[in-house]
């Protein structure tokens, strides 16, 4: 029998609003003494604290209600196979996750809406060359989010998405490493069909995928 001693935990910062992932293991409570997750900028974001390490007493910041929750599970809970939801005690609406990382990311990706969507409400569609291959391309790096499969290589899964009216720019802001993804044309779109996953090299500007090499126009960007 294999026993699950170490999950990650994913909280949304409710001061700078940004996605942290945080490991949980059994083995960090020592002494009596909680654990406490920070984000990048400093604010807290949950402490867990346990006696007999049976029962887990949990307290959140909410980014929802801002006010603090308190929670408490067992040991099967917080390391289950399974995702954990975190609910704002008010408005019901999921606000952390506790689980194994890849269910994590999708779990956090359901619950986000879409780039396509998103540009859409906006009214990007005259913005955009060819609307149909950049909400396609659009679609297909929500997919490899969802997955899993978009990070770099300098170890950062958090990668910025930056669209323009021909491309979308893919930033590691650990890096600086950035990727390029022509949005134009047919042939950008076939190219990006044939990706199934991209790593950003640390610290590079590159191609990831465009169709046949042609003379780019100088963006309005």
């Amino acid at each position: 029998m294999i026993i699950q001693t170490i999950n990650v935990v994913a909280l949304r910062c409710p001061e700078c609003g940004k996605i942290k992932y945080h490991t949980l293991s059994f083995f960090s409570f020592k002494d009596n003494q909680p654990l406490r997750f920070s984000c990048d900028c400093g604010t807290q974001l949950l402490s867990i604290a346990t006696k007999d390490r049976k029962l887990y007493y949990l307290q959140l910041d909410c980014l929802m209600c801002e006010t603090k929750h308190l929670y408490h599970y067992f040991f099967k809970d917080l390391w289950s196979a399974e995702v954990l939801p975190l609910y704002c005690e008010d408005t019901g609406l999921e606000i952390g996750f506790i689980g194994p990382l890849q269910k994590v990311r999708q779990s956090i990706a359901r619950q986000e809406k879409s780039l396509r969507e998103m540009a859409e409400d906006l009214g990007f569609s005259d913005y955009f060359a060819n609307p149909e291959v950049m909400y396609e391309i659009l679609d297909d790096l929500h997919k490899l989010a969802a997955e899993g499969k978009l990070s770099c290589q300098c170890g950062n899964m958090d990668v910025e998405v930056e669209v323009f009216a021909d491309r979308v720019e893919l930033r590691c802001p650990s890096c600086g490493a950035l990727g390029i993804i022509g949005a134009e044309t047919k042939d950008d779109l076939k190219a990006m069909k044939n990706i199934w996953e991209i790593v950003l090299k640390t610290g590079t500007l590159q191609w990831l995928c465009r169709g046949k090499a042609k003379r780019r126009r100088k963006s309005k960007e």
